[in-house]
């Protein structure tokens, strides 16, 4: 209550003068008053007395207006406000009763509002409370239940308050047609793929909710408006129609990074976001990074990709990527140059589950401390994805599980096979405020097995270090060395971060984190022979529209003497 009404002061030292107008600041400081009251009251403090003077006349007198007129003007007025709040009223008792009558509404999980007997008389909870019970009528198929009325009666003598809820849940709901209007651009026949549901089906929330996401997730829309009709149809079905806004089928845009480990890296893309009509996406990109590091421009290195997209192939849900890329990967394991194809599906199964599976092709020439070997690479790669947090880009709560498998085989003449496993855990504590206070945690194993080490490509071992691993060391470089201190790579990997996240008012954020990790040169990681590397540091955070912007400084905790002292880590996105 405290800090609710110092920011109400605050505001009226910042908005209303206290010098000139005397009738104006009278008014003001009147107007504060209410507010302190309507505040109070609000928080359950309905015995709360407010005692406001200015130049020390109450400001209900008369005498304060006369006091504030004989002034001079450009005197500043003191405004003082003296509250005693009270006691605090708490909740006696809560019903829920449809309208003209005094029975009690059935079905009801009382357990859910959020509020119950004995709890503050907050305002914020008991509106909450009245929120949940409509998304728990509509849940339940109630798609036009409205809450008629909301009664708070106050009990001064009991210092309680009985609050009514008075609920209509309507008839019950079945999903109803889909009409899409407003777009020029996409196919909306083939929109009609993208309906989650059939026409019959027992209504459900969460059933508009993804369609919501399966046409936000096109990419092609500025913004897409559900609107529920407002009655049933013949059939009792609730028809819907979908208000779209087209976004610019083209675009382009640059981006930017640093480390001080590997320097600048600077990128550009192209993107037609509706190629035929179904929503079809094309991507062109390039990058240059590794520049300033090295002795000449040689050292730096590039990448030119294109990359398509075409959603519902076959079947609604799964979409069809192609992608291909020439590259010159320039990092301290190793110097690739390399063109990489990719054709497969990714398959949404429910807004829970996904997964991944392709086939991979690359012709790579990797050079590492000297020597160059060729790589004749086809592959199989197939991910899943199991995903409860709350956010791609910023969450704040829920986890993430992620498993990946690789089995490539080498067709020149070493022919060599391996695997690729690797299996990655995300979860977000939601500490505080919603989304104010954050605790993230993530941990990461991997092996690789094959019949010998010495025939997986150095670009296919696990690394560790960087500013998407283990912050304060050089990128690859939290595992093995050789004599020159360059990485060596390895067969397993294992990582682990813990990062608090601190909002700061609404743009900034401010982080302190952990990580740990090393990768091993067998198939299992073997901490007796080498200890996993620990790193720790600070950063801040930007939040914008598109994603919090980043930048991190980490410093080796179990430094080596070729370790530098600390890493600079500038990126769009959080760390993990």
């Amino acid at each position: 209550m405290s800090s609710d009404l110092k920011e109400l002061s605050q505001e009226f030292e910042k908005q209303q003068p206290l010098t000139g107008d005397a009738l104006g600041i009278l008014q003001g400081a009147q107007a504060v008053a209410s507010q302190f009251n309507t505040a109070l009251r609000s928080r359950g403090f309905y015995d709360a007395t407010i005692n406001a003077t200015i130049d020390g006349k109450p400001i209900a007198d008369a005498s304060a207006l006369e006091a504030l007129e004989t002034r001079p003007e450009t005197d500043a007025a003191t405004v003082e406000v003296r509250i005693d709040t009270g006691p605090r009223f708490r909740i006696g008792s809560i019903a829920i009763r449809p309208p003209g009558t005094q029975q009690s509404l059935p079905g009801i999980d009382r357990a859910e509002l959020g509020i119950a007997p004995g709890d503050p008389a907050d305002a914020a909870a008991i509106i909450a409370a009245q929120n949940k019970l409509l998304d728990d009528l509509r849940k339940q198929g109630y798609a036009l239940a409205a809450i008629k009325d909301r009664e708070v009666i106050v009990d001064h003598a009991t210092r309680e308050a009985e609050i009514t809820f008075v609920a209509e849940p309507g008839p019950l709901a079945r999903m109803g047609p889909v009409r899409f209007t407003g777009t020029k651009q996409v196919d909306t026949v083939w929109l009609q793929r993208r309906v989650p549901f059939k026409e019959g089906e027992p209504y459900t929330p969460a059933k508009v909710e993804e369609l919501r996401g399966r046409l936000t997730s096109l990419g092609t829309f500025n913004a897409v408006r559900l609107k529920p009709a407002t009655e049933l149809d013949a059939n009792g079905e609730l028809p819907i129609e979908a208000e779209l806004t087209d976004r610019l089928q083209r675009s382009f845009g640059f981006g930017a990074s640093y480390e001080t480990q590997l320097g600048f890296g600077i990128e550009g893309f192209w993107v037609h976001r509706n190629l035929f009509g179904q929503a079809e996406s094309l991507r062109l990109s390039g990058e240059i990074n590794h520049i300033g590091q090295g002795y000449a421009i040689l050292d730096t290195g590039f990448a030119f990709r294109a990359a398509f997209r075409k959603p519902d192939w076959w079947l609604s849900g799964q979409d069809l990527r192609l992608e291909a890329a020439a590259l010159r990967e320039v990092v301290p394991a190793y110097t690739r140059k390399a063109a990489t194809f990719y054709g497969g599906f990714d398959r949404t199964f429910s807004p829970r589950w996904q997964a991944r599976a392709g086939f991979a092709a690359e012709i790579a020439d990797i050079t590492r401390n000297g020597v160059t070997q060729s790589y004749r690479m086809l592959g199989l790669q197939g991910t899943v994805l199991y995903n409860r947090a709350n956010s791609d880009l910023d969450p704040t709560r829920g986890y993430r599980i992620e498993f990946n498998v690789q089995p490539w085989v080498d067709t020149g003449p070493g022919g060599d096979m391996f695997t690729i496993l690797r299996l990655t855990g995300r979860h977000y504590w939601d500490l505080a405020e919603p989304g104010r206070t954050v605790l993230a945690t993530r941990a990461s194993f991997g092996t690789e097995p094959a019949i010998s080490i010495g025939g997986i490509p150095p670009d296919k071992l696990f690394y560790a270090g960087g500013g998407g691993s283990v912050r304060g060391f050089v990128y690859q470089t939290a595992g093995p060395l050789d004599a020159y201190g360059n990485p060596l790579g390895g067969a397993s990997v294992v990582e682990a971060s813990v990062e608090l996240r601190q909002r700061i008012g609404k743009a900034f954020g401010a982080v302190a984190f952990v990580d740990a990790g090393s990768a091993y040169p067998d198939f299992l990681p073997n901490f007796s022979q080498l200890a996993p590397r620990v790193g720790a540091g600070v950063g801040i955070r930007y939040y914008t529209d598109f994603g919090p912007i980043r930048a991190d400084v980490g410093l080796p905790l179990n430094r080596r003497p070729s370790d530098p002292p600390f890493g600079i880590y500038v990126s769009l996105g959080q760390a993990f």
